[in-house]
């Protein structure tokens, strides 16, 4: 009897070894979860979503479309994506850690590790030994994304992340520092710098060495060549003109702290559980970072009343913590709600999603299964814009033909001077439409790669349209009827 009774209890203690099916969603919220995830490729039109969902600490991986349309490979819970602006919790996750082991203090000026970083406002420069560390965790620095955005320079050789600190240096801020909390990407990379400073590493080595390898997090990657080589790396795309193609962004490795991370949903589910408090073979250091992550700046809100984190923005009692990302040919967002013990990641291959979609599965697991995608605010603007392209050209080519037509059956005449104020009215509109380009500047490489092409093409036929009015106007204004 007694030896059956110990066989028993060892059976028992094996098969607690062992991970055990989970059952904690169920069908019909999987199908409601799996069709959400359908339309949103569908509508969207972006080829390839992955999914993880964390409920009540059991993990669940969804997918959608393609990781490579053209090459019909599957998007799975291994696809490798960028994660954009999600990228931003790990470098805050990088330079908490330094504060943790002593390396610097997060209140200290950013002069005491970028001397020759200077900013200005207003005209004059500002003292930077008033500017911290924090300033640029919380985006209270006056750095913002329509200010400064434009500074990234492209490249990919190990002195971009410098170069693009250094393209900052002397840059006008768009507030004082820390009277406002307004995003900007530009603020961690400069923290990255002062990491490549701190430890005497690349900002690359230090975070894979000191961050990623001790989290377990195999499948996160800071090289990109790294992720190429695993093969899972999902190409990137971008949509105008209702078709969506591939389309290979250029480099910005010097933007790389605050949005060119890697990873996949199965090391996001990961992540997700180590912020959640659910993992415990991590060093014990790491959970006094993550909580201090956690932690916004309660001095001031963003435009949304939120709070901003390291790399999360989070509500006063932190029982609500997310971050959205989008690069030039990805999109992701992050959703933590540690008091219902639920946490979604999505990762797309596209620009057109929209990410608020993680919402909607928390409120399928709420028990509200009759979820509806809705288009994102970027679909919407190519689509706008896309109509506005061909409307302006079809109307274009109306008058077009009317001037050519009415310039060869009708005899010419004198111009009244109706007809010169109505004329060169239209002339200074079409000559202030084709001056916008020029006063865009240098901001259309940016537009270019973030944003749809139909803005320039808008911009062209729209240009186009009030020149072929302007030439319809001084034909019909100088010409009459042969009967009159």
């Amino acid at each position: 009897m007694k030896k059956i009774i110990i066989l028993i209890m060892t059976a028992l203690i094996l098969i607690s070894k062992f991970p055990m099916i989970s059952y904690a969603l169920s069908d019909s919220e999987s199908d409601s979860i799996q069709t959400l995830l359908n339309d949103a490729c569908r509508i969207s039109g972006v080829p390839g979503m992955s999914m993880t969902i964390l409920e009540n600490n059991e993990v669940f991986y969804f997918s959608s479309g393609y990781a490579d349309r053209e090459k019909r490979l599957l998007a799975s819970e291994n696809t490798l994506y960028e994660l954009a602006s999600v990228s931003k919790a790990f470098t805050g996750m990088g330079i908490l850690l330094m504060e943790e082991k002593g390396m610097l203090s997060m209140s200290d000026s950013i002069q005491k590790y970028l001397p020759w970083f200077t900013l200005k406002y207003q005209g004059r420069p500002i003292d930077m030994q008033n500017i911290t560390l924090n300033d640029f965790l919380h985006h209270t620095s006056g750095l913002t994304n329509s200010g400064h955005s434009q500074y990234i320079p492209q490249g990919n050789t190990p002195d971009m992340l410098r170069k693009t600190v250094e393209m900052l240096s002397g840059a006008e801020l768009s507030f004082s520092p820390g009277e406002q909390c307004r995003y900007g990407t530009v603020n961690y990379d400069v923290l990255g710098l002062v990491m490549e400073t701190v430890s005497g590493q690349s900002y690359e080595d230090y975070m894979k060495e000191q961050v990623l390898q001790p989290l377990g997090l195999h499948q996160t990657y800071v090289y990109k060549t790294e992720a190429e080589a695993t093969g899972e790396l999902a190409q990137g795309y971008r949509s105008s003109f209702f078709i969506t193609v591939p389309y290979d962004a250029p480099d910005f490795a010097g933007n790389k702290p605050a949005g060119y991370i890697i990873s996949c949903t199965k090391d996001m589910a990961r992540w997700m559980n180590i912020q959640m408090g659910a993992v415990e073979d991590i060093p014990e250091v790491f959970h006094k970072v993550i909580k201090k992550s956690h932690q916004g700046n309660l001095s001031v809100t963003d435009d949304n009343g939120m709070f901003y984190g390291a790399g999360w923005y989070v509500n006063s009692d932190q029982s609500y913590l997310e971050h959205p990302g989008g690069n030039p040919n990805f999109s992701t967002k992050v959703l933590l709600l540690p008091k219902k013990n639920i946490a979604v990641c999505l990762l797309t291959n596209g620009v057109n999603t929209n990410t608020n979609l993680v919402m909607q599965v928390e409120e399928i697991l709420e028990g509200k299964q009759s979820q509806t995608y809705k288009i994102s605010s970027s679909q919407l603007l190519d689509i706008a814009l896309s109509l506005a392209t061909i409307i302006c050209c079809l109307f274009a080519g109306l008058f077009f033909f009317l001037g050519l037509y009415r310039k060869n059956k009708y005899y010419h005449q004198k111009m009244t001077q109706n007809g010169i104020i109505t004329t060169a009215s239209c002339l200074v509109v079409t000559v202030l439409i084709w001056v916008i380009p020029l006063l865009i500047g240098n901001r259309w490489s940016m537009i270019l790669v973030w944003q749809t092409y139909s803005i320039l093409t808008a911009i062209i036929s729209l240009a186009l349209l009030t020149t072929c009015i302007t030439w319809f106007l001084y034909i019909a204004n100088t010409t009459r009827l042969k009967d009159d």
